[in-house]
């Protein structure tokens, strides 16, 4: 298996054939090596999340949560989003069989979702407090 090292070696080697701009080029490649490296702190930091999140929702299973349409909606939109990070994390922990030349290049994309992802739940997160309090004026 060629190392990142070959591989890149035979990018420059390819770019000078072809006059594209070396100097830019393995500008980039650093740039998107950092943009892979923060991804993967932001990967392991919507893992832990997802985990929490998850982990409290659990306890939230107030029969009243869920008897509304209104109370329950959010809180499955919620579960939807924390599905989705999850799908996130593991997509990230697939990439590391993934070729190192496909991760450079793929790194932009995947810290978008990851950022989006992160968004999503936090917009959740904020209701929780909001629909248990509609559910215990229901009940009372």
């Amino acid at each position: 298996m060629a190392s990142f090292w070959d591989v890149l070696g035979k990018v420059t080697g390819v770019m000078q054939l072809t006059g594209v701009d070396a100097f830019g080029m393995v500008s980039m490649i650093v740039q998107a090596a950092r943009t892979a490296r923060r991804n993967r702190d932001l990967c392991q930091q919507l893992a832990k999340k997802v985990e929490i999140v998850s982990g409290l929702l659990e306890e939230l299973q107030i029969p009243e949560l869920r008897r509304h349409r209104k109370t329950r909606r959010p809180l499955d939109e919620l579960r939807t989003a924390l599905f989705r990070g999850y799908v996130l994390v593991w997509s990230c922990s697939q990439q590391q069989s993934t070729s190192q030349f496909r991760q450079l290049f793929m790194a932009a994309d995947m810290a978008s979702m990851l950022r989006q992802a992160k968004d999503e739940i936090d917009s959740y997160i904020i209701l929780i407090p909001l629909i248990t309090t509609v559910a215990s004026v229901r009940s009372r």
